[in-house]
């Protein structure tokens, strides 16, 4: 493979780790397990288990939208759904979510682009 593709790999993994331990201390949210991987239609996903998994992509994008994608995971711990009250956790540590959630819509066409 190729240095540099290792090198965004390693990057993301760093960043996106010290990144998810930052905002979950920040939002009082306690996950089981973090893994950065390839994900070829996702930004991020939350299990039942309290795993949360980041596209290593998310590197690629500005950080406030990294912040946003890790806080829509971590408030899945609170509540396992897109309901009302869902929201209301996101919104709390991202007042401006809606913008935020149309901003990583731009970058769709990212999270396939390297393998």
């Amino acid at each position: 493979k190729l240095i540099l593709f290792e090198a965004f790999r390693a990057l993301a993994r760093r960043f996106l780790a010290q990144r998810t331990e930052a905002l979950a201390r920040e939002t009082g949210s306690a996950f089981n397990r973090l893994t950065i991987k390839h994900v070829v239609s996702k930004w991020g996903s939350c299990s039942s288990k309290r795993n949360i998994n980041l596209n290593w992509h998310l590197i690629f994008l500005p950080q406030h939208l990294i912040d946003y994608i890790i806080v829509h995971e971590l408030m899945h711990l609170r509540e396992m759904n897109h309901s009302q009250a869902y929201w209301a956790w996101v919104a709390k540590y991202c007042p401006d979510y809606k913008a935020r959630k149309a901003g990583v819509q731009g970058y769709a066409w990212l999270i396939n682009i390297l393998k």
